[in-house]
């Protein structure tokens, strides 16, 4: 009975670590940046080596407690004197396991309490230090040549972070990927997007240009010309329409 009641802790110990394991899967595929992956998967490998320990000692007294319970009953069937130092030392046996068990939910628990919080990060909507190693995660991906890395990073930042200060900067970044990669029709979806949602923001004229250029690369000289006239009027005094009015004068010139 014993040993059945103690079967039965060892099996959910073990089912809670399988649930935590896949909890943190899900975590490393779409939630954490790149940095509390490392870290994350640094406090995994600890976390299991100490279990690992724990396990094993709890085996070994799992096995121990059997061959008591086989002594304690050869001795009652005997009628044999002793039977009750045999129960004092399943007692003792009994009472390590359960230190055994309790050190196992110690050693899971940063693991829990990490879950916990990326939990209640996750559904605040608020931008956190999160989102910011993200968006960071992705410009570095960009700016490294790694387009579809930042691709992921600046839709998973703008998913979870659509009314950030940063959001004009990641819909742009995004733009870059697809113009970066020659995807011309969903950069221009994007470039738009960072136009219309922020029509005075510091990469409207920006995008206004590079909506042209994609134009241009898909053999649309005319969107182009009015992009770029419409990015000289709107924003005159910058530089994206001193480099407009360059490309006008060429493509006058090639007529």
């Amino acid at each position: 009975m014993l040993m059945k009641e103690y079967h039965g802790r060892s099996v959910c110990r073990v089912g809670t670590a399988v649930l935590l394991c896949l909890a943190v899967s899900l975590l490393l595929v779409g939630c954490a940046s790149r940095k509390q992956m490392f870290d994350l998967q640094e406090d995994v490998w600890h976390v299991r080596a100490d279990m690992d320990s724990l396990k094993s000692g709890q085996r070994a007294l799992q096995d121990t407690l059997c061959s008591i319970q086989e002594q304690l009953r050869d001795a009652k069937a005997q009628n044999a004197y002793g039977s009750s130092a045999l129960e004092e030392r399943m007692s003792q046996l009994a009472a390590r396991l359960d230190d055994i068990v309790s050190r196992m939910d110690r050693a899971l628990a940063p693991l829990e309490e990490y879950i916990r919080r990326q939990t209640a990060s996750d559904t605040s909507g608020k931008v956190g230090g999160m989102g910011v190693d993200v968006y960071d995660a992705a410009m570095r991906d960009l700016t490294s040549g790694n387009y579809d890395l930042a691709e992921v990073g600046f839709l998973q930042f703008l998913e979870n972070n659509p009314k950030s200060d940063l959001a004009d900067d990641a819909r742009y970044g995004l733009a870059e990927t697809y113009y970066a990669r020659k995807r011309y029709d969903e950069a221009i979806v994007e470039y738009s997007k960072v136009v219309e949602l922020s029509p005075q923001g510091g990469k409207a004229a920006a995008a206004m240009l590079k909506t042209g250029l994609c134009q241009q690369a898909k053999g649309s000289d005319r969107d182009a010309r009015r992009t770029w006239q419409d990015l000289m009027k709107r924003f005159p005094t910058t530089d994206e329409a001193r480099v407009a009015k360059q490309r006008l004068a060429e493509m006058k010139e090639k007529r």
